[in-house]
C-alpha cells in the first residue's frame, strides 16, 4: 500500500495519499490548507488517480483545501451525514487565523459499516465520534492500517471540550479502538503514526475508571 502524509495548513494538520500502485487507484483523506498542489504532484508522480476525497470530520483545519482539492482531481467529497450540517455552514474556528473556511457539500455519504474500495484493498468506515460527531475512521484490516483524524494520537485523543464533542462518546470509541489488533497503524491527523497495542495500556485504564 502506497501511503504519504502531508502535514500542511495553520496547524500542520495531516492530509494523506494512500493508494494501490498495482491498480493506480487512490484515494485522498483530509485536506488541510496549502495541501493540493504537493497532493497532487505526490500521485501524479506515483502514478496514481485519486477517486475520492475522504474528509474524516468537519474541523475547520481538515477542510480548508477541500473544495480546491476536488476541482484539482475531479475526485468526489466523501463524509459522515453528522458532517453535512457542520460542511455546510461552518463556524468559526476557535483562533484566529487568516483564511477563509469554505461551505461544502459532500458528494457522497459514508456510514458505519460502508466500504471504500482502493484496488486491491477495501477500506471498512468506522464511525469514531467523540471528538466531534461525524468523525469517521478508515481501516483496512489486510494492510492493518486505520487513518482515524482526530480520534486517536499517540498518547491521547482528540479534544473533547470543543462544541459537540464529548467524553462518552470518545470512551465508547476508545472500547471500540481495543478490539482491533496491537499492529494495526494508526496515523493520525496530527503528528506521527502510531499503533494500537502501543496505544492499549491507557486506553484500557481509561475505560476501566468509566
Amino acid at each position: 500500500m502506497f501511503i504519504k502524509a502531508f502535514p500542511a495548513g495553520p496547524i500542520e494538520t495531516n492530509a494523506f495519499l494512500v493508494g494501490d500502485e498495482e491498480s493506480g487507484q487512490a484515494i485522498a483523506i483530509d485536506a488541510p490548507g496549502d495541501v493540493t498542489a504537493d497532493l497532487v504532484d505526490a500521485a501524479r508522480a506515483a502514478g496514481l488517480t485519486i477517486g475520492l476525497i475522504v474528509l474524516t470530520h468537519h474541523h475547520w483545519d481538515h477542510v480548508l483545501d477541500a473544495l480546491e482539492l476536488k476541482a484539482a482531481t475531479g475526485a468526489p467529497l466523501a463524509a459522515h451525514p453528522e458532517s453535512v450540517p457542520l460542511l455546510e455552514k461552518p463556524t468559526r474556528p476557535a483562533m484566529p487565523i487568516p483564511v477563509q473556511v469554505p461551505a461544502i457539500t459532500p458528494d457522497q455519504l459514508l456510514n458505519d459499516g460502508d466500504t471504500v474500495p482502493v484496488g486491491r484493498y477495501t477500506f471498512r468506515v468506522l464511525h469514531t465520534p467523540g471528538h466531534a460527531p461525524g468523525q469517521i475512521s478508515l481501516y483496512e484490516p489486510d494492510a492493518a492500517v486505520l487513518f482515524g483524524g482526530d480520534t486517536l494520537f499517540s498518547g491521547g485523543f482528540g479534544r473533547v471540550d470543543l462544541p459537540g464533542s464529548s467524553v462518552q462518546q470518545t470512551v465508547a470509541t476508545m472500547q471500540r479502538l481495543l478490539q482491533l489488533p496491537d499492529n494495526v497503524t494508526v496515523y493520525p491527523g496530527h503528528g506521527q503514526e502510531t499503533t494500537i497495542g502501543a496505544e492499549r495500556a491507557w486506553i484500557t485504564q481509561l475505560i476501566s475508571r468509566r
